[in-house]
């Protein structure tokens, strides 16, 4: 942590230039830290307590400070690529612009299957909640599930195909209603909040310790949301240097949510935490938090849904050249035709590629910046150091995360 931490300390961060309209911004950089925050926070949100009651609080909040370090640094990175490249590009399109064509065709095989199944997870989770919510109006007998699934993927649809200032406005809006209600949950459990029922250091099963990397890592990773988060300031002719400090303060936004939420279900439900965390609230705290939890939910999800399907329309547009047609259905009907192929096994398959992914994309965007500084000379608003020592070291550590994400993950 120590390590990284002087890392990010040292970043060569470039004089502000004077705006000579004194015009501040703040309605811009909120729209873009929302982007990221709506990004970030996800559906693995719900397995964090779960994980920590397993592996023990001292040892997640360790993890997720070392995490945290490496997560900033990997989308100032990114953000700095950003910077560099004065072409329209998404992650596959910077591979193939600094790595070459097999670069390129590789993240796009991964970037399709990876976000085409998160899409379906997202979708189906999603309904689920949309479900516990409209039970307590309507008999559970009258709301099928698939019709959900169906009518949930129409309306987030027709979001896809709007304006993607309505999109990016539509998420600033639930960003700051998910904040608020991971607040609202914390402030119900404290009346039942007990210290005994947190699990500090007692690892329950082997390798325990490991298993926060992983999760931790997978769950901070918004890389796909960087270049939403710059163009939302380039349509608004806001300051490019406003980009490390969105990207900073969105990850910390997002970090500080998850250890709140974190240990207020922990010292709410201890060892009888659930898997998804809201299930267990539930003998505690009563139907209320479930109807909390389940809107919780929803919005996270939904979220999350926007910002990813946005994010593969444009790398496919941007990067490959594909008709807005072609892009669209891509986008809109993978998610739909997934759900109709009866994916069982769907959420074990995007735990693996989920994992594998953080991996791969951080590598690949470390390799992308190495190559970047030396092939551009458009100088950035700020630059993250990247010699081989720190290549190597970041690589064993994506590495060691995507090995934990995908063999160790309970």
């Amino acid at each position: 942590m120590l390590f990284l931490a002087t890392m990010l300390n040292n970043f060569k961060i470039k004089p502000l230039e004077k705006i000579s309209s004194g015009k501040n911004y703040l309605p811009q950089k909120l729209e873009a830290v929302a982007a990221l925050v709506g990004t970030i926070i996800g559906a693995g949100v719900f397995t964090l307590p779960k994980v920590a009651q397993q592996s023990s609080l001292l040892i997640t909040v360790l993890w997720l400070g070392v995490v945290l370090m490496l997560v900033i640094y990997l989308h100032l990175a990114f953000g700095e690529i950003v910077l560099r490249t004065e072409k329209d590009f998404r992650l596959p399109g910077y591979a193939g612009y600094y790595l070459g064509a097999p670069a390129k065709r590789l993240m796009l095989l991964t970037t399709f299957f990876t976000f085409s199944f998160s899409l379906l997870i997202y979708l189906l989770l999603g309904s689920q909640f949309l479900n516990t919510l409209l039970s307590f109006f309507v008999p559970a007998s009258l709301l099928p599930s698939g019709f959900l699934v169906i009518f949930l993927w129409l309306c987030l649809s027709l979001i896809i195909l709007s304006k993607k200032d309505r999109v990016s406005k539509i998420n600033l809006i639930l960003s700051f209603f998910l904040l608020v209600l991971f607040v609202i949950i914390a402030f119900y459990s404290l009346p039942h909040f007990h210290l005994s029922n947190i699990n500090f250091f007692n690892i329950s099963q082997r390798w325990g310790w490991l298993i926060p990397y992983g999760v931790m890592f997978y769950a901070l990773n918004g890389m796909v949301a960087v270049p939403e988060a710059f163009h939302i300031l380039k349509r608004k002719r806001a300051p490019k240097e406003s980009l490390k400090k969105i990207i900073i303060t969105g990850i910390l936004i997002a970090a500080s949510c998850y250890l709140l939420f974190i240990v207020s279900v922990l010292g709410t439900t201890g060892a009888a935490t659930t898997a998804e965390a809201i299930m267990g609230l539930k003998t505690v705290l009563g139907k209320g938090i479930v109807v909390a939890g389940a809107i919780l939910g929803f919005l996270v999800v939904t979220t999350s849904y926007l910002i990813f399907a946005v994010y593969i329309k444009n790398s496919f547009t941007n990067d490959f050249h594909w008709s807005p047609f072609i892009s669209n259905f891509i986008v809109i009907g993978g998610p739909l035709i997934l759900y109709f192929s009866h994916f069982a096994n769907v959420i074990k398959l995007i735990s693996f590629m989920g994992g594998m992914l953080g991996g791969f994309e951080g590598a690949m965007v470390l390799l992308i910046l190495y190559k970047s500084k030396k092939q551009t000379d458009l100088i950035p608003a700020y630059e993250v150091p990247l010699n081989h020592f720190i290549l190597s070291v970041l690589f064993f550590a994506l590495l060691a995360g995507a090995l934990c994400q995908t063999f160790l993950v309970y």
